[in-house]
């Protein structure tokens, strides 16, 4: 069997209008993968807070889908996720922290991309690099979504992310052949079927981008 779990966070650009930046972590998105003899099964998860929700009610989901030390865990930037999701109460307790930061059971894979002359790219950067869809997110929009309690925006494009963040680990263990046999093509195929019948918005936004590229 082998099973990947890819996670994504949400953040909330809460300095913008001061005119600096300044995030705090409101929500993550947990896109798992599993293939074995039998099936391939996926599952597609998240969480958002609201504006009177406890923040540490964000750790306690992770917690709970970050458990299965079968799994590998993936995702862009962790050190920089880890960082953020370290702010919040509890967060020394947190089993799901210690996996994204490297000190759990489970094998990491930690994606970063740059450009030739070294400049770090951003998630989104990374995915346009790779004609990869991604959540066109706008700090006002989110903002104001936000502050009305309005998180269904923010969770589909939270979602959006996370199945773009699993396309950029694909294409990377794809790259790097570090799957043997055929587990990698069993799993972009079977991949590409779940989306297609799901009836998720993220991943109708992702059928339609594959879609585009091959037209």
């Amino acid at each position: 069997m082998y099973r990947i779990t890819v996670v994504n966070n949400a953040r909330l650009n809460v300095g913008h209008q001061l005119g600096r930046s300044l995030t705090i972590p409101i929500g993550a998105a947990v896109r798992t993968g599993q293939l074995d003899s039998a099936a391939a099964q996926f599952t597609l998860n998240s969480f958002v807070l609201g504006p009177s929700d406890r923040p540490d009610a964000l750790l306690a989901w992770l917690d709970q889908r970050l458990i299965d030390e079968r799994a590998t865990i993936a995702g862009f930037q962790l050190a920089e996720a880890t960082s953020a999701l370290e702010t919040l109460p509890g967060a020394c307790w947190s089993p799901a922290l210690r996996s994204l930061a490297g000190a759990g059971l489970q094998p990491l894979i930690n994606l970063s991309a740059r450009e030739l002359h070294g400049k770090v790219l951003s998630l989104h950067e990374a995915c346009k690099h790779s004609r990869i869809c991604f959540a066109q997110v706008d700090d006002t929009k989110r903002f104001t979504a936000w502050c009305r309690s309005g998180v269904a925006l923010i969770d589909r494009e939270t979602q959006v992310d996370a199945i773009a963040t699993w396309r950029l680990v694909m294409k990377r263990l794809a790259a790097l052949n570090d799957l043997s046999g055929r587990v990698l093509p069993e799993l972009i195929e079977h991949f590409t079927v779940w989306l297609r019948g799901s009836s998720s918005a993220a991943a109708q936004i992702h059928v339609a981008d594959l879609v585009q590229i091959h037209s």
